[in-house]
């Protein structure tokens, strides 16, 4: 892997391989998402409007947004001050996205445990429509990919922290860590308005 690594480092690609292998994620992501949100608005139109059931979605969704979208701040202005030879700013910045990521688990954790207090848990034999069902999806495999993509911020974070990365991978490893973040930013808002016109 660290052969690979070297090769890769002294070789100048239009795009790097890691970036190329990052984007090719994104896509089949999207891909799966967009298969959910269309699955979704099949299933529904198989029901009669007198037996859809619609739910206001909790509260604590909202605030998750305005999270979600101060954490592309954070985690962006962290690319920047690597670039800039600033790796203190750059961690600082890093601690407060993974805070912010934590916080955003959590608040999806609230909203669940809300369903649920509302009488809409994951499963209910006695309901024919799938929507409550579809928003555990939506918003659980989502939460899966943010927390997956939390390990990889504390390694960078770590790395930063212990200055055990050359400048310029530094920057290329916090950087493509973002891109993904921002990633997952963008999806949530498509996911949340889509789930707001829907119901």
């Amino acid at each position: 892997m660290s052969s690979l690594w070297i090769d890769s480092e002294k070789k100048n690609y239009v795009v790097h391989p890691h970036k190329f292998n990052l984007w090719l994620f994104i896509i089949a992501t999207t891909m799966i998402f967009g298969g959910l949100t269309s699955a979704y608005v099949v299933a529904r139109s198989f029901i009669s409007p007198e037996k859809r059931v619609m739910f206001d979605l909790p509260p604590i969704l909202w605030q998750n947004t305005l999270i979600i979208i101060f954490s592309s701040v954070t985690v962006q202005y962290a690319v920047w001050a690597s670039k800039r030879n600033e790796p203190k700013k750059a961690v600082w910045a890093l601690v407060l996205t993974l805070l912010l990521g934590l916080g955003f688990l959590f608040g999806q954790l609230i909203g669940w445990q809300d369903m649920v207090a509302s009488g809409l848990p994951l499963v209910n034999h006695a309901r024919s429509d799938s929507s409550v069902s579809f928003f555990y999806v939506f918003t659980g495999l989502h939460g899966a990919h943010i927390f997956g993509t939390l390990f990889f911020l504390i390694l960078a974070l770590s790395k930063t922290a212990l200055n055990a990365f050359k400048m310029n991978r530094r920057t290329q490893t916090i950087e493509l860590v973002a891109i993904f973040w921002h990633f997952l930013g963008a999806l949530w808002i498509y996911l949340f308005a889509f789930l707001l016109l829907t119901q």
